[in-house]
């Protein structure tokens, strides 16, 4: 018996996998065609990545068209295409810039996106040019932020705050 095998370039090729960032251009949640275009930093083209339209609802159907990032991570629609579709519910934020001037020596300015707070220990989860930073300020002030959160509004955090050794979190000034 004789066999042969025939395969071609692409045969055993799996879809890739990418993570994305970047600055949201456009995006169109209700739509035929639910996307989103976002400025790829690292070769400065825009770059459309389809969602379905319960995703895109949740993720940006309530967004204002103001300055927005957005990360992620999406899959080839088959393994040589150039069309992209998001995997799991894409993550928006603001950038914002840290400055490094505080009004006293032992004051620390705080400036950011907060992504989780915690009422009980006072412990927030703030955002600042995508990086997460960790800190415990005011119980009453976290648990406003909580509440906000969980009414899937957007939280800041922006102010001067010292560190209270006594109370072993940050008060804001």
């Amino acid at each position: 018996m004789l066999f042969v095998l025939f395969s071609s370039e692409n045969f055993g090729r799996e879809r890739k996998i990418i993570r994305f960032s970047g600055e949201l251009v456009h995006w169109d949640a209700n739509g035929p065609e639910p996307q989103f275009r976002y400025l790829d930093p690292t070769n400065l083209r825009e770059k459309t990545i389809y969602c379905d339209a319960d995703t895109m609802r949740l993720a940006l159907g309530n967004q204002s068209f103001e300055k927005h990032n957005i990360e992620g991570k999406a899959t080839q629609l088959n393994p040589t295409s150039e069309i992209w579709l998001c995997l799991g519910k894409p993550h928006i934020f603001q950038k914002f810039q840290v400055s490094i001037r505080s009004s006293s020596p032992q004051s620390k300015r705080i400036q950011g996106q907060v992504i989780e707070a915690d009422g009980q220990t006072g412990q927030i989860v703030y955002l600042v040019r995508g990086k997460r930073n960790y800190i415990t300020i005011t119980p009453e002030i976290a648990k406003e932020m909580e509440d906000s959160l969980s009414r899937m509004e957007t939280v800041e955090i922006d102010g001067d705050y010292h560190y209270d050794r006594i109370k072993r979190y940050y008060i804001k000034d």
